[in-house]
């Protein structure tokens, strides 16, 4: 299930400064597999929690939540 979130998740991307605005669960998915560093364990928690809401076992909120820890501890989130 893929619903828009409540609070779309804003994270940088490559060294121009850009930027990319995550509003579902489905972008969470493909950014974390895209944009983020290999590893870490907030980034991999992302995954599984977004995975799991794409199937619909687990609320939209809660990826995007995990998706923010991720892009935070990751030095990703713009605020």
């Amino acid at each position: 299930m893929t619903e828009l979130w409540e609070y779309p998740v804003e994270i940088a991307t490559g060294a121009a400064g850009g930027s990319k605005c995550i509003r579902n669960t489905r972008e969470a998915v493909a950014s974390l597999a895209l944009d983020f560093p290999k590893g870490g364990p907030d980034v991999g928690t992302a995954k599984k929690v977004c995975l799991r809401a794409v199937s619909g076992a687990v609320p939209g909120d809660s990826a995007a939540a995990a998706f923010r820890v991720a892009a935070k501890s990751a030095g990703l989130l713009r605020e």
